[in-house]
């Protein structure tokens, strides 16, 4: 058994008669519709990529079970939840077939690192070990992914190609509810682990010394700066500019809003240390366009936000397993650790510092101060410890 014919369906499917009623789209089939949603996001690579993914995963779902996206129900949608956290046969959807984690939360020992691989071959012909998962997603994942999926579906049947919205009528309503801390960041015990993990890497071989370098950097960069993934991997050199004695990097961030990220000294320590490494001038001669973060042939090819998506994550597995045996509490939070708990640390870290917290707003570009306040631990810490004096012994009289 074998996955449908991978995107692009074939040119000339038959035409989509599920609908009478009036349609704004001239779409012939789920490929053409879905194309027109997609170019609504054709300026930026980074949500044209992943919007695309998750469209392609549900339909090559839906042509799995003989579907097309007219016929999708709700019985659907729910079924194809719980498919995204445990695709079967997981042979046939996915790269990695154990998961990362035991039942207990400990690290797998019989998981393994694993490289995406292309769709096509050098021929043009499909890759046949080409899976659309690498396992099965995270509970906030499935989230994203549903997010994204409602947002299809609502230009689909804006356009008359689906009566409704599916995933709408599927949705469950939630009270929401603010949480007062955000948790997914790297305490000092993590961050230390993290860092001593990194000044342990080998550096016998050219590529292995390399290898150090630019991990270094990349961990050192995102820490401070608190740049995005898809930001970390668009930033060129071109893009730093030396105003009034002081360094920042322009960036292009969510939305296509354009923003300054403030340079600390460190960090540009980090970029003078990394270029050094690789034979270039600390600071990059004027007009020179080369990527911050580079592949390790030293040519100066980019790296794509998937490559360092995958560097932060092995680093981080790496570094768990190396406490695992004494220290599994945190050996389990570094393991789940990735680039965006880099974005989060290094917020958290900013105002546990004395970092008014309105700064650290515009340094993190988060479009409300609500964001920012999530990242603020120091009153937690100070509240529990203070209730600390409330005890069993001594009650006052």
């Amino acid at each position: 058994m074998t996955l449908p014919t991978p995107l692009p369906f074939p040119a000339e499917p038959a035409r989509n008669q599920a609908l009478s009623g009036p349609r704004l789209t001239a779409a012939r089939n789920d490929h053409e519709a879905v194309a027109t949603w997609l170019a609504k996001y054709a300026d930026n690579r980074h949500t044209l990529d992943s919007y695309r993914r998750e469209a392609e995963r549900l339909m090559l779902w839906a042509a799995w079970h003989g579907k097309e996206l007219p016929g999708v129900m709700v019985e659907d949608v729910l079924a194809y939840k719980a498919f995204l956290a445990d695709p079967q046969p997981v042979d046939l959807w996915c790269l990695q077939t154990q998961p990362r984690t035991m039942p207990d939360g400990s690290p797998n020992p019989l998981c393994r690192q694993v490289r995406r691989v292309t769709r096509v071959l050098a021929d043009g012909s499909p890759n046949p070990t080409w899976r659309p998962f690498v396992s099965g997603l995270s509970a906030s994942a499935i989230k994203q992914a549903t997010t994204i999926l409602f947002g299809l579906f609502e230009h689909l049947a804006a356009i008359g190609y689906v009566h409704a919205n599916p995933l709408r009528a599927a949705a469950k309503r939630t009270r929401k509810t603010r949480r007062q801390g955000q948790e997914r960041y790297f305490d000092a015990a993590a961050w230390a682990t993290l860092k001593d993990w990194i000044e342990v890497m080998p550096q016998k071989t050219a590529r292995e010394a390399a290898h150090y370098h630019r991990t270094r950097f990349l961990f050192s960069f995102l820490y401070l700066t608190g740049l995005r993934r898809f930001e970390m991997a668009q930033a060129r050199t071109s893009d730093l500019r030396f105003k009034r004695g002081q360094w920042w990097l322009d960036v292009v961030g969510k939305g296509s809003v354009e923003g300054e990220v403030p340079l600390p000294v460190d960090a540009v320590e980090a970029i003078k240390s990394y270029r050094e490494s690789t034979g270039r001038p600390a600071l990059p001669p004027s007009g020179t366009g080369e990527p911050l973060l580079m592949d390790l042939t030293g040519v100066g090819r980019p790296l794509s936000d998937r490559a360092i998506y995958a560097i932060v994550k092995e680093v981080c597995r790496q570094a768990a397993n190396s406490v695992a045996a004494d220290q599994p509490d945190l050996a389990r939070q570094i393991d789940s650790g990735s680039t965006h708990w880099l974005r989060h640390t290094s917020a958290s870290h900013q105002i546990d510092r004395g970092v008014d917290p309105f700064i650290v707003q515009r340094n993190l570009r988060h479009a409300s101060f609500s964001t920012t306040e999530g990242y603020i631990h120091k009153d937690r810490d100070q509240q529990h410890h203070e209730t600390e004096k409330h005890t069993l012994t001594d009650a006052p009289s």
